[in-house]
């Protein structure tokens, strides 16, 4: 029973209605995007997906009807962005708070060269040699601005571009010449890759993996895949930094070892011999002798340029290697899945070169269906599903949810470029003809396939080299060969309608597989177009 006058009782009912309103108001809020439950202090740990989260995660969205959900793992708020909008809403018109990358125990305490900022298959690697220097992961500060603006500056000027597609010409020249007696096809594209982006950097070509400075990163790639495969506890318990290494159990300690190594081999070795050769006057045309020629010429250079673009083309060749195989995988899995894409892209070539010749960059407006050829590869699926993580930098709201600062923003970008509403019906399927207008251009106002490369401010800067050296890859295969017969490693037959799973890591590649080659134009046009050296 409630005692006092009626004025206290009025009095004290509104202000309990007052403090319920508020605390009702309060907790709509802060309320975070929906998710499952999770458990006491170890979150949604067993919520992750054991294989192809983006889809996994793009059914949150369905099963609790919204476009952003969200899930916490030990303690840290992440928010997964399944739809276009979300994603041009908060990363592209609200850069300025959603630039950031996460932290990591592993790297900025630590000063270890891999660390994982994610427990599980949801992992974002990063490098360091007692700072971060890939780009991609540092934060949005006035020195990613100094490498980003250097990476522009020295790979995609008019003059470089020139530079760049020679390399990527002479590159695809050499691998559809090696495929003429090379059954290693997986191998031969892998070294495509490299070579291409390899001679572009530094003016290097490599004829095989055993060249030192494919070794070192093929030895970086391992690291990713150890770490890919689990997770270091000490970026969710920091407070394990401290323990000694002699503890069992304990191998941050070990990676981080090798990883400086390794870090500095990557970013030191390539660069000290482009060096070298620029002075004895041998080094060929690159981004490096070019940069290191107008060094030695004296030119006047910013505080910590020459180390910020040391960084810069390490990070060009590194991240471009990787991304640009798994690329071509795709590529070549989707054309001897798709004998009628094939076809329809082999047509346009011939049209164009009259089996007179091999293709070149002069012929990319002549063959527009080839250009949604390669657009269709980047959607279908794309090469970094998660993009990279972002994490906000202060308190946010959006849809009525509440963002907290410090929150990890995972962009789903599979979702996104499976959008019907953006891509047309079937977004499973590859199908270029969804780039394509009725008159047979391409459609480059379906400009929504780039988020394939990253999003606002943080969109990958070598997208660009990335399309072009695809494209050329493309065409000078698809002139040379039919791709065809693909089976899986047991023999199977594949088809369109064949499931396919795809890794699910960072880097996503698709499942092994094999193909069959057949030569449709003359060995000696393949011969003749081998790149005089």
């Amino acid at each position: 029973m409630f005692f006092g006058t009626t004025e206290q009782q009025v009095i004290a009912v509104s202000a309990f209605a007052l403090l319920t309103w508020l605390s009702l108001f309060r907790k709509k809020k802060f309320t975070t995007p929906p998710g499952p439950p999770g458990w006491p202090l170890i979150g949604n740990m067993f919520d992750l997906p054991k294989k192809e989260s983006w889809k996994a995660y793009l059914e949150w969205s369905n099963r609790y009807n919204s476009d952003v959900v969200s899930m916490k793992l030990a303690g840290t708020q992440f928010i997964i962005l399944n739809s276009a909008k979300a994603i041009q809403d908060l990363l592209i018109k609200r850069s300025n708070i959603y630039s950031d990358r996460p932290y990591s125990t592993m790297i900025i305490d630590l000063y270890v060269f891999v660390g994982v900022l994610f427990l599980s298959l949801l992992i974002n690697l990063v490098f360091s040699i007692e700072t971060t220097w890939l780009i991609v992961f540092m934060n949005n500060n006035d020195r990613w601005k100094i490498h980003r603006h250097l990476f522009k500056r020295e790979f995609d000027s008019p003059e470089a571009s020139v530079v760049n597609k020679k390399h990527a010409l002479q590159a695809s020249r050499r691998l559809i010449n090696r495929l003429l007696t090379s059954e290693d096809h997986e191998g031969e594209l892998r070294l495509a890759a490299v070579d291409s982006i390899l001679s572009i950097t530094y003016g290097i070509t490599p004829t095989s993996f055993e060249h030192p400075f494919i070794k070192v990163t093929g030895e970086v790639n391992e690291i990713f895949a150890d770490v890919a495969r689990g997770g270091y506890l000490v970026d969710v318990f920091p407070a394990l930094k401290n323990l000694p290494r002699w503890l069992p159990g304990l191998r941050f300690h070990e990676i981080g070892d090798r990883g400086r190594g390794l870090a500095r081999d990557v970013v030191q070795g390539p660069y000290k011999e482009i060096q070298r050769q620029v002075s004895k006057g041998t080094a060929g045309p690159s981004v490096a002798s070019r940069f290191i020629s107008s060094v030695q010429d004296g030119e006047t250079m910013q505080p910590g340029e020459i180390d910020a673009m040391r960084n810069v083309l390490a990070n060009a060749y590194l991240a471009g290697s990787d991304t640009s195989i798994c690329a071509l995988y795709n590529f070549v899995l989707a054309m001897a899945l798709h004998p009628e894409v094939q076809k329809k892209a082999q047509q346009g070539l011939d049209d164009v070169l009259r089996g007179e010749r091999l293709p070149d960059y002069g012929d990319f407006d002549r063959i527009p269906y080839l250009a949604a050829v390669v657009n269709e590869v980047f959607r279908w699926h794309p090469i970094t599903p998660f993009a990279v993580y972002h994490v906000t930098t202060q308190d946010d709201s959006y849809n009525g949810y509440h963002i907290p600062k410090g929150a990890i923003i995972v962009p789903n970008a599979w979702a996104m470029l499976h959008d019907e509403s953006l891509f047309g019906p079937e977004t499973g399927k590859f199908n270029p003809d969804r780039f394509v207008r009725e008159d047979g251009t391409i459609n480059y106002e379906l400009s929504a396939v780039d988020m394939a490369f990253g999003y606002g401010r943080r969109a990958c800067p070598g997208r660009v080299i990335a399309r072009d050296t695809i494209w050329m890859m493309a065409a000078s295969m698809l002139t040379a060969y039919d791709i065809v017969n693909p089976t899986d490693l047991d023999g199977n037959k594949l088809t369109a309608d064949s499931p396919l799973e795809f890794t699910n890591a960072m880097i996503s590649f698709s499942p092994p597989f094999k193909v069959s080659l057949k030569r449709r134009i003359p060995e000696s046009l393949i011969r003749d177009g081998m790149p005089r050296e």
